[in-house]
């Protein structure tokens, strides 16, 4: 109820700001919100270079003498396609001090079986657990589940495509010699992206994630955490009491906590994890709308924490409210469009801004443009005309699913009633591994 109200409370203060712009015609306040977007990002992209200028005169000293115990988790629910297959490939990391554990979230296939055989292979740094059918059922609660069982004073988050490098512990784990930082993520990386159009342009909005989320690094701001590739400190998840079970999106929940009580995040882009990429339409759009409703969701929920605790710093402040934008912004496309139709049903002439009010979508399409030619040729190093081209379709990519998206998840947290709190996840077919 509490979220509803605040949410309610957001979007009257967007239509009371609208219908005050009859004051100032041809003028639309939705420029004032773009405007923040872009200086927010070409903020970040400044502080990147002036990092990575500084960084060449005096490189970075990490401390590779911090060794702690790991425990690798794979939270699983009918992973039969690909459990195998990633469970043998993370059992060749080359860091020596860790287990690997698969928790099962009763299976409907294989999985269990495959686990089963597993131990039999690995009897000593493999363990799996099958949860019984009465427990909470999410990811959230498996999490916790693998908090109680595991041993490592580091907890290491993986799905069950997930592939990385034989070296991944050895290069995360520096950043998290130092006692502030809680936590660190990897770099997402789509392992199919040349499957067709769609993973061609999850790969780049990966990428253009990863763009953000280092300027985030940069200037010691909210960075988030991403679920797989993630790295927690144990003592970090203890203070926030672990992962929240009545959370959509686990990883963005609990980095908006670790934040509130202090901890800071880091940001890997050097160290990847490579993902499948999902190749139909649908079930794309019904990922990327959990994951908008989920980040929506905790910021109503967190707000007065973040706004109230004294553990979060002024810069974390900001850059939580410069993400927060990122909602209202369609927020406000929305409500303008609403009111430039009512004004031309009424007939209404003292706030004609129709031709700005139309080209604030376009421009946001040129704003998710010029982020894109950035972090893909950062990430991806293509050809010139491939920069373009993949940034030409990402930018319509985001402009097409984004808005919609996020409008959508408003009404579904307006109007629904009660949230169910299972697996949501995406489907896997091992092809990209």
């Amino acid at each position: 109820m509490e979220k509803r109200v605040l949410l309610i409370l957001i979007i009257a203060t967007v239509c009371v700001i609208g219908v005050m712009e009859k004051l100032v015609p041809d003028v639309s306040a939705v420029f004032l919100l773009l405007a923040i977007l872009v200086s927010y990002g070409w903020f970040i992209t400044a502080a990147m270079l002036h990092r990575k200028r500084k960084e060449m005169r005096n490189p970075p000293e990490w401390d590779t003498s911090y060794r702690p115990f790991v425990s690798v988790i794979i939270p699983a629910h009918n992973e039969e396609s690909v459990i195998e297959a990633t469970v043998i490939a993370l059992l060749e990391l080359s860091y020596e001090h860790y287990d690997l554990w698969v928790i099962d979230d009763r299976s409907q296939d294989k999985t269990p079986q495959i686990l089963r055989k597993l131990k039999d292979q690995y009897p000593e740094r493999f363990h799996f657990h099958i949860r019984q059918a009465t427990a909470t059922p999410g990811k959230s609660a498996v999490l916790n589940d693998a908090l109680k069982l595991a041993q490592g004073e580091i907890l290491c988050v993986f799905d069950a495509d997930a592939r990385v490098d034989n070296d991944f512990l050895d290069r995360l784990l520096p950043y998290l010699s130092d006692e502030s930082i809680g936590a660190v993520q990897a770099r997402k990386v789509i392992s199919n992206a040349g499957v067709n159009w769609l993973t061609q342009c999850q790969n780049y909005e990966y990428s253009m994630d990863a763009q953000f989320q280092t300027g985030r690094d940069t200037i010691k701001g909210a960075v988030e955490l991403r679920g797989n590739g993630q790295l927690v400190k144990r003592k970090a998840l203890e203070s926030v009491n672990g992962w929240n079970e009545k959370s959509v999106t686990d990883d963005l929940d609990l980095s908006t906590r670790l934040h509130i009580q202090g901890w800071d995040i880091r940001f890997a882009h050097k160290v990847c994890v490579r993902e499948e990429g999902i190749s139909r339409l649908v079930p794309l759009i019904k990922q990327r709308r959990r994951w908008a409703e989920g980040s929506l969701v905790r910021y109503l929920e967190h707000l007065g924490d973040v706004l109230n605790s004294d553990q979060v710093s002024v810069r974390t402040r900001l850059d939580l409210v410069a993400y927060i934008i990122q909602f209202l912004f369609p927020i406000w496309i929305v409500a303008d469009y609403l009111l430039v139709a009512y004004d031309i049903v009424t007939g209404d002439t003292n706030r004609v801004h129709l031709l700005t009010t139309a080209v604030a979508l376009p421009l946001l399409c040129v704003f998710f443009f010029g982020s894109s030619v950035i972090s893909i040729f950062r990430f991806n190093r293509p050809s010139i005309f491939e920069v373009l081209r993949g940034a030409l379709m990402t930018g319509i990519y985001f402009s097409i699913i984004w808005v919609p998206t996020a409008f959508w998840v408003i009404c579904k947290i307006l109007f629904q009633k009660e949230r169910r709190f299972d697996w949501c996840k995406t489907e896997h077919s091992g092809t990209a591994a």
